[in-house]
């Protein structure tokens, strides 16, 4: 059969290049043309200038605003007149409106060639070296990995596979052919030359674009739509090489730099070193004592546990679907590595939120060092790594806080390729856009944000977004390809796409029940919502999942963010405007959700918020420095002071204020987690235990005991007892009983006499649960 196939491709190859032959009049294999007697041969071009040509056809940004470094780079706007920047000294932005500074605009970004009409003559595609082994090379593996994954299809969906493996054997021939005769014939050669000038890149890296795309497909037909992928190595092969492609495809061609330019950024020792003590200072605030703070361990952890097992055990394999609660198996992947290293504990299983919290701190002193100055950049990062909020979501073990992660790090990418140029810019942005697809949902109106933010930019700042539009491109598409698997999925299953939203929507039961008092119409409620969530910044208490009592800021910060917000009103420009989005985006999720202000929405505005709670400090910072130039050291000093203060104020609240009234889950998860810790203690591993919790909760109801006392057999007694019990007991057993069931541990006693009775109370007195041991 796959001879069968292997003929039938090269028969439809041949097919085509004769079709096409007819249509553009190209000659394939093209003849070699005799010059003329005593003609003087043409000048060939190199090897180097080959590479170089497509990007030649642009202009690139002038040399100054390639060669900064990284970090000592401005942070104002390229800006329009009718849009206020604040001037800068020293790189850090005043107030002084004498002071405004508007740069030149760049010169305008010339449009593509237009390419040639097929009638004419095919041009001379100079020669290169690396695209015969990049069409070769592509073709082959795109052609073997297409045939391993087309083994576990089921009958009806293998056309697709057959489609990329036509597709592969075809740039396998031309890879070949292209090798002996030296060129591509000019049907191929003139939209890659056009597509490579269009996007500053080389015709070779345009065909590594072209099977990116192809291996993200295959990625999707070898995952499948099960727990268990019908080739799971192939598709996270495909995967990870569809990804490495539209990365490899993507990066600046040396040929495109100004002399002297560097493509990557310059970091100097200094931020290296202040990004090494954040984050060991954030990991430490994380992830110490996380079986104390919080005291419990949520059903939701719990069953984000188990998942995690299942991809251990084998169970489930496809990182591809989606696992527990309609959420993205990749999560539940890094969770595995946890538990694969550490066992399966608490501090296992929360280790991986303390390190992505962490994490989030470094990268928001990128986005602060990159938008603003040093000094903005580390205030924002330390109240961050002490903010209550942050911490608590970065000390339980579910796929919240990587939203804060890669929103930061696709923000910070995004404004520095838009500042600077470097195509590593775009790159990350486009890397952290697309895998944060694969965590919690808060960060999927992030794309929708940007395409807002690139009109305005298109806007305000034309001849700088023509400048740019090559970069803003290649992040999408690079975000595309690393979404398409887990999006082709979305779109044949788009109530698992709708699951997260549609549990916790207003619209449905909920808005019915609020409508039915007739005290508020439906916009009045929504208005209400999200006056709520917008107050829950600063003043309204948080709900859900993290329900301290408090406010995502407490007083100090939450004056400093009001401040901050000022500031930027008052000198908007596109980078604040950036900063603004998310946090509107919140407000609109709170909006539409029920439980407003809820905890879990504000995830991914959280950084953003630190940023803005340190913006009045560091803007205070730059103009004592500018009027008084001698102050400058106690400038720091007392910013740092002040911040220090709010930051004592976040972390005695959290670790000794805030578990005296609340409890992660509730009272539910508080029994179930004491009772977890005391089965996975006893002895023997394989005891049976009888739970009387009816109706109030299930010994499976909360994923927490299957959890940390996997070797237990747990067993449901749903009816009440009336008279002695009549278990088949096989060895020691445990009868455990909620105190609205104790009643009926007499009939346990009465069968099983002799047994060895022990209660649990809770912290405030009350009991919590006891427990009847026999020994069978």
């Amino acid at each position: 059969m796959e001879t069968l196939l292997l003929l039938g491709i090269i028969a439809g190859t041949a097919a085509v290049f004769v079709w096409l032959r007819r249509r553009l009049g190209d000659e394939w294999p093209p003849a070699v043309a005799e010059p003329p007697a005593g003609a003087i041969p043409a000048p060939q071009p190199t090897e180097r200038a080959v590479e170089a040509a497509p990007a030649n056809l642009t202009t690139m940004p002038p040399a100054a605003s390639l060669g900064a470094p990284w970090w000592e780079e401005e942070a104002e706007e390229v800006a329009d007149s009718r849009w206020p920047v604040a001037a800068t000294t020293s790189g850090v932005h005043t107030t002084s409106p004498e002071a405004v500074a508007v740069e030149p605009a760049p010169p305008p970004f010339p449009s593509p060639p237009t390419p040639l009409p097929s009638t004419s003559p095919a041009p001379s595609l100079p020669r290169s070296p690396a695209l015969p082994w990049v069409l070769a090379g592509g073709g082959a593996l795109l052609l073997l990995l297409s045939q391993l994954g087309s083994r576990g299809l089921p009958e009806g969906q293998r056309l697709p596979a057959f489609l990329l493996s036509l597709f592969g054997g075809l740039m396998l021939l031309i890879g070949a052919q292209t090798f002996v005769r030296g060129a591509l014939p000019g049907w191929l050669g003139r939209p890659l030359n056009w597509l490579a000038a269009f996007l500053r890149v080389t015709p070779a890296q345009i065909v590594l674009l072209a099977l990116a795309l192809c291996f993200a497909w295959l990625t999707r037909l070898a995952a499948g739509d099960g727990l268990l992928a019908r080739q799971a190595t192939v598709a996270v092969l495909a995967w990870l090489l569809a990804i490495g492609l539209a990365v490899a495809g993507s990066v600046s061609h040396p040929a495109t730099h100004e002399a002297g330019a560097s493509r990557w950024p310059t970091i100097d020792r200094w931020d290296v070193l202040l990004m090494l003590g954040l984050f060991v200072l954030a990991l430490a605030l994380r992830a110490t004592a996380t079986a104390r703070f919080p005291n419990t361990y949520s059903g939701d952890e719990g069953s984000a546990g188990l998942f995690a097992v299942e991809l251990l055990t084998g169970k489930a394999n496809n990182l591809l679907s989606l696992g527990w609660f309609s959420f993205p198996a990749l999560y539940f992947a890094v969770q595995s590595a946890a538990i694969a290293l550490f066992g399966q504990t608490v501090e296992a299983v929360r280790l991986t939120s303390a390190v992505a919290g962490a994490l989030t701190v470094v990268a928001l002193y990128a986005l602060g060092r990159a938008m603003f100055d040093r000094t903005t950049a580390v205030l924002a990062a330390l109240y961050l790594a002490v903010s209550h909020y942050h911490i608590h979501m970065s000390r339980i073990a579910l796929n919240n806080v990587w939203d804060g992660l890669f929103g930061t790090a696709a923000i910070l990418g995004l404004w520095y390729g838009w500042r600077s140029g470097r195509r590593i810019g775009f790159i990350v942005c486009g890397l952290a856009l697309g895998l944060g697809q694969y965590f919690y949902v808060s960060i999927r109106p992030l794309p929708i944000l940007f395409l807002i933010w690139a009109a305005a930019a298109f806007w305000r700042q034309r001849a700088l977004f023509r400048e740019r539009f090559a970069g803003l491109a290649l992040a999408g598409f690079i975000a595309l390809i690393v979404f398409l698997p887990l999006g082709l999925y979305f779109v044949a299953h788009p109530d698992e796409f709708q699951a997260p939203m549609n549990r916790v929507t207003i619209f449905g039961p909920w808005l019915e029940g609020a409508l039915a008092s007739g005290e508020k119409t439906t916009g009045e409620i929504i208005l209400d919502q999200a006056i709520k969530g917008a107050l829950g910044f600063t003043h309204e208490p948080l709900k859900l999942l993290y329900n301290p009592g408090s406010a995502l800021l407490l007083t100090g910060a939450g004056l400093l963010f009001l401040l901050g917000i000022l500031w930027a009103l008052l000198n908007f420009d596109l980078r604040y405007l950036l900063l603004f989005l998310p946090l509107l985006a919140v407000i609109a999720s709170n909006a539409i959700s029920q439980d407003s202000p809820a905890s879990q929405r504000y995830v991914l505005a959280m950084p953003l918020v630190a940023l803005f709670v340190a913006l009045p400090l560091g803007q205070a910072v730059a103009w004592l420095q500018a009027q008084y130039p001698r102050a400058r050291t106690a400038a720091i000093i007392v910013a740092f002071a002040v911040m220090a203060l709010i930051a004592a104020v976040d972390l005695n609240y959290y670790f000794n204020r805030v578990y005296d009234t609340y409890v992660l889950g509730g009272i539910n998860t508080e029994v179930a987690t004491e009772i977890a810790y005391y089965l996975r203690d006893k002895e023997p591993a394989g005891q049976e235990v009888y739970f009387f919790g009816f109706p109030r909760m299930g010994y499976f109801s909360l994923s927490t005991i299957p959890f940390l006392a996997p070797d237990k057999v747990g067993l449901d007694v749903i009816e009440p007892l009336t008279g002695p019990a009549d278990f088949p007991l096989r060895g020691p057993t445990l009868f455990i009983f909620l105190p609205e069931r104790l009643s009926e541990l007499e009939f346990v006693r009465q069968r099983y006499p002799g047994g060895a009775y022990q209660e649990v109370i809770g912290a405030d007195g009350a009991l919590l649960y006891a427990v009847y041991e026999t020994t069978g």
